[in-house]
């Protein structure tokens, strides 16, 4: 009901669960057996970034809320929020012009029973909205044996704005072989073109069977050119046909246990947005306001 979802949105700061990032004697790498991430790797994919109202005024306000209720989940690590390559999409709201993911130390089926409010608050973020959130597992990794963030501990993943990365999304039932996933997702193609830039990539495999999704490919280029990024995206878009979700990005905010608010983003990117539309309409830029009298 209403008071339900008050006491959501307005939810008091708790104090922050330790995690091995923060705790000396558990600092182990958060590999399993085979030498992938040990809790779930959590995709949320955004087609439709229109505004959540009349809880949030702006798509991102509701997304970020989001963020910021999972950070009280005891298990959560970090969360990256990645806007698409060409800032446009995501000024522009285009479908997704962003997608995030989340790390937590449970595993998929634990996800929502060790915290309720996830699964409410992402109801609340996203109201009217087609959204897909995607609890995963990683399940494949280049380069091996063990994955980038399984080779780490718990809590201390960070990604640098400057780095490229693709993803690729593909709806369940495709047909596609996962076992050559480095083929379709342009991973291989990646790898040639970026190059010493390249860091690495990973399948990982969605364990909700009425999610639209099945398998996502999240593939770091590092600093590379543009004709890097492009190259991938063009040929996953080929091998993966129009179901799948491909796009070029970039860690817009690593979100980590406690510290900076998620809330300041959608400030930043209002403005962006409102440069953009005065500037499309004729106006003077909002860096040069002020010049035309001597103001600097």
């Amino acid at each position: 009901g209403a008071d339900r979802r008050a006491r959501l949105i307005r939810r008091p700061a708790r104090s922050p669960v330790p995690t091995r990032a923060t705790s000396p004697a558990a600092a182990d790498p958060a590999a399993n057996a085979d030498g992938m991430y040990d809790g779930t790797v959590f995709f949320h994919l955004y087609p439709e970034l229109k505004s959540p109202k009349p809880i949030f005024s702006t798509f991102l306000e509701g997304a970020l809320h989001c963020c910021e209720v999972a950070r009280s989940h005891p298990d959560y690590c970090s969360a990256h929020f990645h806007e698409a390559i060409d800032q446009n999409d995501a000024i522009d709201c285009k479908p997704h012009g962003y997608f995030n993911m989340t790390l937590f130390k449970c595993p998929p089926a634990e996800l929502f029973e060790r915290f309720e409010d996830l699964h409410e608050c992402l109801d609340i973020g996203h109201v009217d909205q087609t959204h897909h959130p995607m609890p995963c597992v990683e399940v494949a990794s280049v380069s091996g044996p063990t994955s980038a963030i399984a080779n780490v501990p718990h809590g201390v993943v960070r990604y640098s704005e400057r780095d490229a990365v693709v993803l690729v999304a593909l709806p369940r039932g495709h047909g596609l072989d996962a076992g050559d996933w480095r083929a379709w997702s342009g991973a291989d193609v990646a790898a040639e073109k970026a190059g010493e830039t390249f860091l690495g990539a990973s399948l990982h495999r969605c364990v909700d069977d009425e999610a639209s999704f099945e398998h996502v490919v999240r593939i770091e280029l590092g600093a590379c050119d543009a004709g890097a990024v492009d190259a991938c995206v063009a040929w996953a878009r080929g091998e993966c046909g129009d179901g799948a979700v491909v796009g070029g990005f970039r860690c817009a905010f690593n979100i980590e246990k406690t510290g900076t608010p998620a809330g300041a983003m959608p400030a930043v990117r209002e403005m962006q947005k409102k440069k953009k539309e005065a500037e499309a309409a004729g106006g003077v830029p909002i860096a040069d306001a002020g010049k035309k009298t001597g103001q600097v």
